[in-house]
């Protein structure tokens, strides 16, 4: 009987030293050795494959922890959170304020530009929402948010690859820390694979996605203004 469970422990969860060495925390759990993920993974491999690191010169850079506004000013500027990040968006209503004058502080690699990449870091489901930084004003990021700064790949493909199925799967796996208070490390994302075959298409099809979710965005607008406007229809039901 004791041979029995010693053998179902093993199948459930089997690792080694060589596989533990290929992520930067060390980590040794069923997470990181999920044997369908590993599979997924080593048929990327055989195909060829590129890592992220490839096209990630830079070094990413981390916002810090803003001394926010109670309220915004004429002046102030937004900070982006990861509540502020969600469906490859940035909803400015969920931004808080930083000073004019705490912003001009910042380093110039905090202050964002047309085309930087954002990316969520840290915190358990909230761990690896990626956006396209596209807004004309001026705007920083929280402890919370990286910037990808790519060459070689543009940014809108580097998004969807962080945001495609295999991207998430990366960092599922990649995560690690206590409970609610879980990361995915620099190391662990320049690492993350990739077929080499997506690079003949990735920005054609990225262009092609993001196109069609603007499409789709500007009809849900107008169907939500138009369902507005007939609740507002009731305001004049006399009884």
């Amino acid at each position: 009987m004791a041979t029995k469970t010693n053998q179902v422990a093993a199948s459930a969860f089997t690792s080694s030293l060589s596989l533990i060495a290929t992520n930067y925390a060390f980590r040794c759990d069923a997470k990181f050795a999920d044997a369908a993920v590993l599979d997924v993974l080593k048929k990327v491999e055989s195909a060829g494959y590129f890592v992220l690191g490839d096209y990630l010169p830079q070094p990413f850079v981390k916002g810090i922890q803003p001394d926010y506004l109670d309220q915004p000013t004429d002046d102030s500027v937004p900070v982006i959170s990861t509540l502020a990040i969600q469906q490859l968006a940035i909803n400015e209503r969920d931004c808080r304020h930083i000073a004019r004058e705490d912003f001009e502080g910042l380093s110039d690699e905090r202050k964002l530009a047309e085309g930087d990449v954002l990316l969520t870091v840290d915190g358990g489901v909230s761990i690896g929402k990626p956006c396209l930084f596209d807004l004309k004003s001026d705007y920083s990021m929280d402890s919370h948010v990286v910037v990808l700064r790519p060459e070689g790949l543009s940014s809108l493909a580097l998004v969807y690859l962080l945001a495609s199925p295999l991207g998430q799967m990366q960092f599922r796996r990649a995560e690690s820390g206590a409970s609610g208070q879980t990361t995915v490390t620099e190391d662990d994302i320049r690492r993350f694979r990739f077929p080499s075959a997506l690079l003949k298409s990735i920005d054609k099809t990225a262009a092609h996605i993001e196109a069609e979710r603007r499409r789709i965005a500007a009809q849900r607008a107008t169907l939500q203004a138009e369902e507005t406007a007939l609740w507002k229809s009731l305001d004049k039901l006399e009884g």
